[in-house]
């Protein structure tokens, strides 16, 4: 492709355009670089514009000008509301990629944006059919990657009665292959930005419930939002303040900040998986961060944790007081979820010990000594029972027990406490995120579920 670099031609002020750039071409001996894709309004040569791409975090905007204009491999002077090639000035040097946009000052947002999309799906899955190397997801963006993933699902969609065997084979592989990209991107990313529900404290976890044919209901694992910051001003209208806050998520130095928040969601709060910006699709959790191998651990050793429980725990917290029927329908299964887990979970009770009543056994595990005192933590509970504190993780545990003040913790299920206390499972700061257990609503609830669990 030969565009000549010419001399500015004079644009009119009233010159008005955007482009969405759908492939770019380098030329030899230049910093400038030739791009492709529809002009709407006209460009000329020498027009000056700005450069923005949307889906980047951090990418600044960029000025330059156009340094020649062909349409069918002809040069031009002008092109207006068609295809055209545009040489652009230093172009090399401004991270020009397939969905960058070019525009005059004139233009709203709303039409870059719509520009940016419609590059993507011009030049990624129109012109190359999806058939990407890795040099282009290299230089797509996490938001890049969830965009043309939500444009393929759509335009597969909308051909699905055009499948054959072979196509739904290649378009798996698409698939697949964008989810591997999108998780290399999420863990490497600089920031990234998740819904704290201020019910729970927790990340924001999202489920589906579908009733069945035979009026059975069954419920999606949940997952929680993860948000791009090149999308967060787009995301902050849809959660009220009142309701949520969003959150940054640093990757720090080592680039672990991110993996860790994640492990963390996963296998102590219970959410399966995560959502990129579009609830349509969901990455498994165990993808982006593999789960705890405790087979080679002794069982003395093996941290505290209770994901099953949790997660329910949470999603009811986030229900709070079911209103509608289907508000109370769903209330009934996460109680349903709920009951089961309680019957065969264990938890963390704060307890105080004089450290010369422990003496350890062969295995290094501690062993109180004859007539050792223990003191644990009672509340007052209901109807002039006192409840002990119970927690789910040692996460929770430490939100209101501190090592510093000499607390440690006792391992025990329900079954171990009901006879003498009740049980104020997770009592922290958000009450809603946890329960209250009385003897009554043991034997009623939970109990039965203990024959079928081994403990």
């Amino acid at each position: 492709m030969n565009i000549n670099n010419s001399e500015p031609g004079g644009p009119s002020s009233n010159d008005s355009f955007f482009l969405g750039v759908e492939d770019t071409f380098a030329l030899t001996d230049s910093n400038d670089i030739v791009v492709i894709g529809k002009v709407h309004g006209t460009i000329r040569t020498g027009s000056t514009f700005y450069i923005s791409n949307l889906g980047d975090d951090d990418t600044p905007t960029s000025l330059t000008r156009a340094a020649g204009l062909a349409i069918d491999q002809l040069n031009v002077d002008t092109a207006t509301d068609q295809q055209v090639a545009v040489r652009v000035e230093m172009g090399s040097k401004l991270n020009i990629k397939t969905g960058s946009v070019l525009f005059t000052r004139d233009i709203m947002i709303k039409d870059v944006h719509d520009a940016y999309i419609s590059a993507l799906g011009d030049g990624y899955i129109s012109f190359k059919h999806m058939k990407l190397e890795q040099s282009d997801y290299d230089k797509m963006s996490l938001t890049d990657l969830a965009e043309v993933r939500r444009l393929y699902k759509w335009l597969i969609d909308s051909k699905k009665e055009q499948e054959t065997k072979e196509r739904n084979e290649y378009n798996k592989l698409v698939f697949d292959t964008i989810g591997h990209q999108m998780c290399n991107k999420i863990l490497s990313s600089k920031e990234i930005y998740t819904v704290i529900n201020k019910k729970t404290g927790e990340p924001h976890m999202v489920s589906h419930t579908y009733k069945q044919d035979n009026n059975s209901y069954i419920t999606t694992p949940p997952d929680i939002i993860l948000i791009t910051k090149a999308y967060l001003n787009l995301w902050k209208n849809q959660f009220p303040e009142e309701n949520f806050d969003i959150i940054r998520i640093d990757n720090g130095q080592n680039c672990k900040g991110i993996y860790n928040f994640l492990g963390s969601t996963f296998y102590l709060n219970g959410a399966c998986g995560v959502t990129v910006l579009f609830n349509d699709y969901s990455i498994d959790a165990g993808i982006l961060v593999e789960k705890p191998d405790y087979s080679n651990i002794p069982p003395v050793q093996v941290p505290v944790t209770n994901p099953d429980l949790e997660r329910w725990l949470l999603l009811i917290a986030q229900l709070d007081t079911p209103e509608t029927e289907d508000e109370k329908q769903l209330h009934s299964i996460y109680l349903n979820h709920i009951f089961t887990e309680l019957a065969h979970a264990k938890f963390i009770i704060p307890m105080k010990v004089n450290q010369d009543d422990i003496d350890s056994d062969d295995t290094g595990k501690g062993v109180f000594k004859k007539d050792s005192q223990i003191a644990i933590a009672i509340r007052p509970g209901k109807e002039e029972r006192n409840a002990v504190s119970m927690f789910t993780d040692w996460k929770r545990f430490r939100m209101v027990y501190k090592e510093d003040d000499g607390w440690n913790g006792l391992i025990q299920p329900i079954s171990g406490m009901i006879d003498s206390f009740d049980c104020a499972i997770n009592a922290t700061e958000h009450n809603l995120a946890g329960c209250y257990i009385d003897r009554n609503f043991y034997i009623e609830h939970i109990k039965p579920f203990e024959t079928h669990t081994d403990i």
